[in-house]
């Protein structure tokens, strides 16, 4: 064997060894994930009627920050990306005569893929990191050993609220976001295009059916589960450090950023591959 078939073997197999070692960090996120999911599952179950009260408290605090507090950026990129691409779709579509399919293509588009998308991106960027931030500094500073050593469940205080807002809060914007970019977008387009706002309205209700509610609703809890779930598993892994605080963050980001696009296409080829 030649020292040149004997470099490639050695480069051949330390390529594989990397590869295995990142596909099995993967694979051990994913389970970690899985894990804390399922704790939320069981002791969202084992919630007692005293308990409830505190956690629903929580919920609607996470709510109001993820949902309310970012409705008027969600609105605002809404309206924005439903005009610019209702006058870009409208231009590529007038050369065919075919303006009569503007709000079927806009709703699909808006409602199956752009909606949860943006929604997503949104909630990652404010809320997300949040919480990658708030469960490394109660790590850091004890304050989730504090709830064991006190008798309270840091699963059902801190996982379980967080969990539940954001699947409310991710639904509930993208419900607006469709809204405000269809007709928002509508306005916005109507102000430099002959558009019919009675025949946009008429072609849209025809559009919008069982299956578009349907991608809404799993995307939103797809979205809602795994986004709040993965960013205060990036915060609870931090070890001593406070400098590992925006590192946290920065891999939340990324890791939900991830599971979104390709959760996101796994589900749309599922429902309309």
């Amino acid at each position: 064997m030649s020292s040149l078939e004997v470099s490639l073997d050695g480069a051949f197999w330390r390529f594989s060894a990397r590869l295995g070692v990142g596909v099995r960090r993967s694979l051990g996120r994913l389970g970690a994930i899985s894990w804390i999911l399922y704790q939320c599952f069981w002791h969202g179950l084992r919630l007692r009627w005293h308990q409830l009260g505190v956690v629903l408290e929580v919920t609607r605090t996470q709510i109001r920050f993820t949902a309310l507090d970012a409705l008027s950026l969600t609105c605002f990129t809404a309206f924005l990306m439903g005009g610019i691409t209702l006058l870009q779709v409208f231009g590529q579509l007038s050369a065919f005569g075919a303006e009569t399919y503007l709000s079927r293509l806009l709703a699909k588009l808006v409602i199956r893929e752009l909606g949860p998308l943006m929604v997503a991106i949104i909630v990652i960027g404010r809320s997300g990191t949040a919480i990658a931030a708030e469960m490394a500094s109660m790590k850091l500073s004890g304050e989730v050993d504090s709830l064991w050593a006190s008798g309270m469940n840091p699963v059902q205080y801190l996982l379980i609220p967080r969990l539940l807002g954001g699947i409310v809060s991710i639904f509930t914007l993208i419900v607006f976001f469709g809204a405000v970019a269809l007709l928002g977008g509508f306005f916005l387009a109507w102000l430099w295009l002959p558009l019919s706002w009675r025949a946009f309205l008429d072609s849209l209700g025809k559009v919008i059916g069982s299956r578009e509610l349907a991608i809404t609703l799993v995307k939103s809890m797809l979205f809602g589960t795994f986004i709040p779930l993965i960013c205060a598993y990036c915060g609870l892994r931090v070890q001593a450090s406070p400098t590992e605080i925006p590192q946290a963050v920065t891999k939340a980001a990324v890791y939900s950023l991830v599971v979104v696009l390709v959760g996101g296409a796994v589900v749309s080829v599922m429902l309309y591959g």
